[in-house]
Formats: structure tokens, C-alpha cells, sequence
């Protein structure tokens, strides 16, 4: 379900947008919180591909893994074999919340899509009252940036579910703490489906809501509380004994 995701948010590029409401929606956009999420992602890939099993993923610098290497570093970890037969009841908890998160992420992607798709058409055909043209500039603002978001969650879905086991490892307190943050994760996922759905249209909203996320996702990462730092600690003692 990860890579299909990913393909339906390929799809977000190649999708036919005129120009005009290109250069007005660039005259009319206000960077400050776009770009605080924007050195949040970057500060959250950097810190994930310090986990990827192997080589694959080769960080350029402070600014994180490029963007055009996402999709070659997700299809990497779902190729990893990850045993699910006679599973404990703890790590397919962990799995039933990857899972509802990545078909909330698919969701939205698919929305997103027919959104720019109807708004496309409309414009084109100069069927947009002012204030849906003000909405087709603030959802041309926002889809980059949550485009970016979406591929950092899915990448954080992809390290977790080849660490999966890990969580075998923490005491049920840790557990119960881990899987409230899942829950998060997945909580705003709902959430954005909601705002980007036709009928709601909340661009800027999706835009705070995922500020506010990815503030939450630093700050479990920078105290090393999720699967792919314990199984890494794991691996690290093995080596040294």
C-alpha cells in the first residue's frame, strides 16, 4: 500500500497546470509557515536516513535526501522481507495503524488529484467564481508542500514496518507511548482527508495541520523513541559483544 501511495503522489506532478494561476498563486503566497514545515521535513529526512538499513540512502548535505531519490528509497525498504507468519498480538497492533495511516495517505492523494484535476477543467473553461479561484490558488500553494509531507510519512511508515519487531523490545509503558504516537500520525491523516476533501477545500488549514504534526514527529524523533532507533540499538549491542 506504501508504493501504491507513492505512485498516486507521483501523479501530483505530472498532472496539467496553467500558468497564469501558477504565477498568481506565487504573487499571492505567504511563505513564513510553508517554510517552517519545509526545515522541519528537511530535519526529519535527515534524521530517518540515518536508519536505512545499508547504503541506500546517502544524505547531500544539511538539506536531506534530494526529492527525486524518495521514490527509489521507498520501493528499497518495501523490498525488504519483513517475517509476518505467527506474528505476536503487539507487533500487528503496530501493523493495523501503519496500515490505517497509509490508506488514509491514499486517500488524500486521490482527492488531491481530482481536486486539481475539476479545478484544472473549471479554469481553463473560466468557470471559477472569485472566491473558488481564491481556493485553486491557496490548493496550487499547498499540494508541494504536502506532497513532501505525505512521502515523509510514508518513508517513516516504510522504517517502521521493516523495524516492526522491535517493538517486542520496549516495556508496555513505552509501548503504550509508542502507539499513541502512531495514533497521532494517523489522527492527522484523518484529518487531512477531511480538509482536502472537494467539499471542504481547507488548504490552509492542511497547511497548519501538518505544521503541527511534523513539529510532533521531531520532537519523538530527536528523544529516539521509535522502532527504527530501537532496533538499530539492538543491532549496534549484537555487533559489539
Amino acid at each position: 500500500m506504501v508504493l501504491s501511495c507513492e505512485e498516486s503522489l507521483r501523479m501530483w506532478d505530472v498532472l496539467p497546470l496553467p500558468e497564469e494561476p501558477r504565477q498568481e498563486a506565487a504573487r499571492l503566497e505567504d511563505n513564513s509557515e510553508a517554510h517552517a514545515c519545509n526545515s522541519l521535513i528537511s530535519k526529519i529526512l535527515c534524521e530517518l536516513c540515518r536508519h536505512v538499513p545499508g547504503s541506500t540512502c546517502a544524505v547531500g548535505g544539511s538539506g536531506g535526501l534530494p526529492p527525486e531519490r524518495w521514490p527509489q528509497l521507498l520501493q528499497e525498504l518495501c523490498s525488504t522481507r519483513i517475517p509476518t507468519l505467527f506474528c505476536p498480538r503487539l507487533v500487528l497492533e503496530v501493523v493495523v495503524v501503519l496500515r490505517g495511516i497509509s490508506s488514509q495517505c491514499q486517500r488524500v492523494s486521490a482527492q488531491v488529484i481530482a481536486s486539481l484535476q475539476l479545478r484544472h477543467r473549471q479554469w481553463v473553461e473560466r468557470r471559477l467564481r472569485s472566491r473558488q479561484r481564491q481556493n485553486y490558488l491557496r490548493m496550487l500553494n499547498s499540494v508541494r508542500l504536502l506532497s513532501a509531507g505525505l512521502y515523509l510519512v510514508l518513508l517513516l511508515l516504510a522504517l517502521e514496518l521493516v523495524s516492526v519487531h522491535a517493538v517486542l523490545g520496549k516495556s508496555t509503558p513505552e509501548r503504550q507511548h509508542y502507539l499513541r504516537f502512531l495514533k497521532l500520525i494517523l489522527q492527522y491523516t484523518e484529518n487531512l482527508a477531511a480538509y482536502t476533501n472537494q467539499e471542504k477545500n481547507k488548504w490552509s488549514e492542511a497547511i497548519s495541520l501538518t505544521h503541527a504534526v511534523l513539529l510532533r514527529i521531531w520532537t519523538f524523533s530527536e528523544k529516539k523513541q521509535m522502532l527504527m532507533h530501537l532496533a538499530k540499538n539492538s543491532t549496534s549491542q549484537v555487533d559489539t559483544s
